[in-house]
């Protein structure tokens, strides 16, 4: 019965039902290894002090610009070894892979230069007026994470190249390493050697470090299903590079900025006191364990409608938009009905203070209350259109929503209004709406499949 409605929903003449589900899994498991990871260091960093979580707080946003470079790259990447493969051009294959494994960690040393000789005056500038001790360890912080980021971008590499693929067992295998090898990492550093902050950052390196060789490692192998040669890593394909930077640097962008529009929700929230800070850390930590399985839904989407794309079937890319959408909403559901009621067992992991919990509570109830109508959507149809080459829309209009809703109107809830904390993640949810309204306009035209001509000329 269940293999029949997966079927007739997922089931076509490129994928199965049970192909489809098959790539999701892995993705599924990653999304769980890679939050739940998160949540279990995050508790180890929360048993050192609150401190601690704030600071690791302040310098997410930051961080998460360098990463965000890494992260758009490889979406670029994926999109066009997707496509290629959907053309059955293994060659083709081979030469994107190569010039996504050099061209990612020359972007991400540049941007890991930057931060570490800013890190100081940065750290400074941003958060002047939070206690000392907190400014200090975030600045450790921020030059550790910043470093393990090159070691990242070659994991992310090969992570993309296989995403691509749809050989997302092979995914979930380098997930795996680089996710226990940090949990055992952080546990000897920080529970053992008592190295607080500086463990976890220590424990991200030698984790990112060991998973960039064995990605490397899986793309070189002759059990590989490409085998990348260093031809085609030390000849620059300018045509390949540029696609992929066409397609990365909107999302790149996107994220960029979005992430400095997070970080001005920091400033903010800095202000509401240290209590907000570290209440709103560990709620971000939370909801990340809810929607880790819905997340794997806009990951596979790059993969499944790039494929259709380079295969020339554009109906069946429409339709697939549509069925990714319905399978993350489904598993939004799942996700909440599993984990709302785990959430007093996690708190207990993070030993949060007696008076963030209640702000812990109200921020994510308004979540989920959201998420079921907005969050799918809002997450999977950009997806959906960047795998058709449809960049620049998907990543400006999710830029303006940010700095226009998620900044701006966060701003005026949470200190005008007197809204707190709450306020914030109001706003965050009434983005979502607004998303997910747009994006389904474009996805109903036809302005999104237009860019996908391009893949023919290359």
């Amino acid at each position: 019965m269940l293999t029949k409605i997966l079927d007739k929903k997922l089931g076509s003449s490129i994928f199965t039902g049970r192909q489809i589900i098959s790539m999701l899994m892995p993705l599924i498991m990653d999304s769980f290894f890679v939050f739940g990871i998160g949540v279990l260091t995050t508790a180890m960093i929360s048993s050192s002090s609150q401190e601690s979580v704030a600071a690791i707080s302040l310098v997410g946003p930051l961080y998460m610009m360098v990463y965000a470079i890494n992260n758009a790259i490889s979406a670029g990447g994926t999109v066009v070894v997707a496509m290629f493969k959907g053309k059955g051009e293994t060659e083709r294959v081979k030469e994107a892979a190569g010039q996504l494994i050099v061209g990612l960690p020359l972007c991400s040393l540049a941007a890991c230069i930057l931060l570490v000789l800013c890190a100081d005056p940065l750290i400074r500038f941003l958060f002047h007026g939070m206690e000392e001790t907190i400014l200090v360890k975030a600045e450790h912080y921020l030059i550790g994470v910043a470093i393990s980021a090159v070691f990242l971008s070659v994991y992310m590499s090969g992570f993309a190249v296989f995403r691509g693929l749809g050989e997302t067992k092979k995914c979930l295998h380098l997930s795996i390493l680089i996710n226990v090898l940090h949990f055992v990492a952080s546990f000897v550093f920080i529970n053992i050697l008592k190295l607080d902050i500086m463990g976890s950052a220590l424990s991200l390196n030698l984790a990112r470090l060991v998973g960039g060789m064995a990605a490397v490692l899986m793309l070189i192998s002759k059990k590989s299903s490409i085998e990348i040669r260093p031809r085609h890593v030390f000849r620059i394909d300018w045509r390949i590079q540029k696609e992929i930077f066409r397609i990365g640097i909107p999302c790149g962008m996107e994220q960029l900025f979005m992430n400095g529009g997070a970080m001005l929700v920091q400033v903010y929230i800095a202000k509401l006191g240290t209590a907000s800070v570290a209440a709103n850390a560990v709620s971000n930590s939370i909801f990340s364990v809810l929607y880790a399985a819905p997340s794997a839904v806009a990951t596979l989407a790059v993969t499944i409608v790039g494929q259709c794309i380079g295969a020339g079937e554009k109906k069946l890319a429409r339709r697939y938009g549509r069925s990714m959408v319905w399978l993350c909403t489904v598993l939004v559901l799942l996700s909440l009905a599993i984990g709302m009621p785990c959430i007093p067992i996690l708190l207990k992991l993070y030993q949060a203070q007696t008076e963030t919990v209640p702000m812990i509570y109200r921020v994510l109830i308004i979540a989920a209350v959201s998420m079921p109508f907005f969050w799918g959507a809002s997450s999977v149809l950009p997806s959906v259109m960047r795998s058709a080459g449809d960049a620049s829309y998907a990543s400006y209009f999710s830029l303006v929503t940010m700095w226009v809703v998620r900044v701006g109107l966060g701003y005026l809830m949470a200190i005008p209004m007197g809204l707190g904390l709450e306020g914030v993640w109001i706003a965050m949810c009434t983005e979502w709406a607004v998303k997910t309204a747009a994006f389904g306009l474009r996805f109903r035209g036809e302005k999104w499949l237009a860019h996908s001509d391009r893949m023919d000329k290359m």
